[in-house]
């Protein structure tokens, strides 16, 4: 049965930029078929367009997230096919993400002053830019390309910055809708709350599993 996983694990289709169009194809296909269906016209409905999209992307950043983690955590076939194809998973993230930046200039260009008396918010704005440059930056540094204009140590640096700042903007999101916001939650904060959550305990979890394992390598005998 393992060597059956292995080699189903191994199998181009679910590998590399194959994985990638199985990933993407299907969330670009949900988006357009929602412009069909709602009035782009309205800013209202640009707006909806703006959650439809974040809601394709957030799970791909908490699994992105804890990658490395589940390895470290559950060791295996598994988590070996998901470190394969970590960046694979972090660009399906970074293409969701990019149909919300498409609807977000889409809503300040059209509809500006909607944008400025019912959405605006300077710390979103801000925090948001932020994230896209992020984004950006290690998209772009996940090739060749750009990866050899960084050390190591910058581009390790970048990553983990970048996946964390990512990490807390997103789940911040769905902690301000249950916990601040006086409005009825959907169940999908919920799920995307609790997922964040969870996504950040098996990185605590991965940390202190390595460390517990380094400190009996450097204990006596």
């Amino acid at each position: 049965m393992s060597a059956g996983l292995d080699e189903l694990l191994k199998s181009k289709i679910i590998n590399g930029w194959n994985l990638f169009w199985l990933i993407t194809t299907p969330i670009s296909l949900v988006i357009m078929l929602n412009m069909l269906r709602v009035n782009l016209s309205s800013a209202e409905a640009i707006s909806s367009m703006i959650q439809l999209a974040v809601r394709c992307a957030v799970p791909w950043l908490y699994l992105a997230f804890a990658t490395s983690s589940l390895q470290v955590i559950f060791p295996g076939l598994f988590g070996r096919w998901l470190l394969r194809n970590r960046k694979i998973i972090g660009l399906c993230f970074a293409a969701a993400m990019a149909w919300q930046l498409i609807f977000i200039l889409w809503l300040v260009g059209i509809h500006t002053e909607y944008y400025i008396n019912e959405v605006y918010v300077l710390s979103d704005v801000v925090e948001g830019t932020v994230g896209y440059i992020f984004l950006i930056a290690m998209a772009l540094t996940s090739f060749k390309f750009g990866r050899s204009r960084l050390t190591p140590k910058q581009w390790k640096l970048l990553h983990t910055s970048g996946i964390y700042w990512l990490w807390v903007y997103a789940w911040s999101v769905y902690w301000f809708n249950l916990f601040y916001y006086q409005g009825p939650a959907v169940p999908l904060d919920y799920i995307y709350y609790w997922g964040g959550f969870l996504a950040w305990g098996m990185r605590m979890v991965a940390w202190s599993k390595k460390r517990w394992r380094l400190s009996t390598v450097r204990s006596p005998a």
